[in-house]
């Protein structure tokens, strides 16, 4: 049985090219075109296959220690990388969903791009031990490798994509949380020892696949859902005394060739700690998850009163002091030009109260409880802003007095009134 040195995949005999990724064949020559990467099955299943090896490589102790800081440069160019494959998701969804394929050069973006990811996450799961740089083609030294099986797809389930992943989506959820743990065990353990238990390495391996082939479902890579081999493809098939500490336990893939030829497991032989680990990351994710629910709306709930309790301070503090100016300036106005006096002091006022209102003009910073009251608290606002606006451009003294007199006073009461039962409302 051979593999492509390219990208690790089963070669078939008789091709010339590999049937994944289109490189030639050792010792092959052929001045055709290389052939495109479909086929005419439709539905068939396809597989994302992931090769990596299973046994825990030694680690240099400080690399670990700054695993999350080294890797952030990747996540920069994975999160541009993933802005890419979005659009490029959702044009092929369009090209599947009328053709009932995706085009070859689509599915060749969006392989690379979760190679990209695999080497990404691997090296941030620990589970390479070098630095895997940014390279969206195979390399003979590459820790990781991805091929997938680029085969026609059913309109259907193109269609219905998403509603289809949501069960798969959700697993990936409990394996996402509940592997958190997990990591930072093997995060402490390599930081002491260069090397983590071999059991959580292969727990966070299948972590891993799945994800891949999550994501490989979701672009549209592949028909097949992640599901199968979610627990490994099997037992161990030899124990760690029978088995040279550098080689991993499955079928291999040979990637590479010369001074650079490295073996990698594409099919996932584990031992029975991995699946036991691996259902403790299960039983450990579903809890996070519910009290996830549980404990996200109060604590959303809570930052929102807390903003909303210094911004709506802070208006009133505003608005107090320029009632309070207005008052004082009103008084000091003397009756010869008193209506013109008063009308620069409302205006004044009510361009400090116009600053004020500007900031409670946002509601989503408002729990959906206290709403009410809210709009209630600012329609007090907007009275005492009209009523300001009376005076201002009134130019009748008799006027500026009825309203400065009578309805100001009473205004400002159910104002201060308005704000006290917010503020207990948004009491925290």
């Amino acid at each position: 049985m051979s593999y492509c040195t390219n990208c690790g995949a089963q070669e078939i005999e008789g091709q010339q090219f590999c049937p994944v990724c289109g490189a030639q064949k050792r010792g092959t020559f052929s001045p055709s075109a290389m052939p495109p990467l479909s086929y005419d099955a439709v539905g068939t299943a396809a597989e994302v296959r992931i090769g990596l090896s299973l046994e825990p490589p030694r680690h240099s102790r400080w690399t670990v220690l700054l695993r999350a800081l080294l890797a952030l440069p990747l996540f920069v160019v994975a999160e541009i990388v993933g802005i890419g494959a979005l659009a490029v998701t959702i044009v092929a969804w369009f090209a599947a969903l009328f053709t009932g394929r995706v085009p070859d050069g689509m599915q060749r973006f969006l392989t690379n791009s979760l190679r990209l990811f695999a080497n990404l996450l691997a090296y941030y799961y620990l589970l390479i031990p070098r630095w895997p740089g940014v390279n969206f083609h195979s390399r003979p030294t590459e820790q990781v490798t991805v091929d997938v099986d680029h085969v026609r797809l059913r309109r259907w389930a193109v269609f219905f994509r998403i509603l289809l992943g949501y069960p798969a989506n959700l697993v990936s959820v409990l394996f996402t949380l509940g592997a958190f743990p997990v990591l930072f065990v093997m995060w402490c353990w390599g930081v002491v020892a260069g090397r983590e238990p071999r059991s959580f390495h292969q727990a966070l391996a299948l972590v891993l696949r799945y994800q891949l082939r999550l994501q490989a479902y979701g672009c549209l890579l592949t028909p097949t859902q992640p599901f199968r081999g979610i627990f490994g493809d099997g037992p161990a098939r030899l124990t760690p005394a029978e088995t040279p500490s550098d080689a991993p336990i499955g079928i291999d893939a040979t990637v590479g060739g010369g001074d650079h030829e490295q073996r990698l497991a594409t099919r996932w032989f584990v031992t029975k700690a991995t699946r036991v680990v691996l259902v403790v990351i299960l039983v450990v994710g579903a809890p996070i998850y519910a009290l996830n629910f549980y404990f996200e709306r109060p604590l959303l709930n809570r930052f929102q009163a807390v903003v909303a309790r210094v911004i709506v301070t802070s208006s009133h503090t505003t608005t107090v002091n320029a009632i309070t100016q207005f008052e004082a300036s009103v008084a000091r106005c003397s009756p010869v030009g008193y209506s013109g006096c008063v009308a620069r002091a409302a205006t004044s006022a009510r361009d400090q109260l116009a600053s004020a209102v500007a900031t409670m003009s946002d509601n989503a910073l408002v729990p959906n409880n206290d709403l009410s009251r809210l709009r209630a608290y600012q329609g007090d606002f907007h009275s005492l802003e009209r009523e300001l606006t009376t005076v201002q451009f009134s130019t009748s003294a008799t006027t500026q007095r009825a309203v400065i007199t009578h309805q100001l006073p009473v205004t400002f009461d159910d104002f201060r009134a308005s704000y006290q039962r917010l503020l207990r409302t948004l009491h925290f």
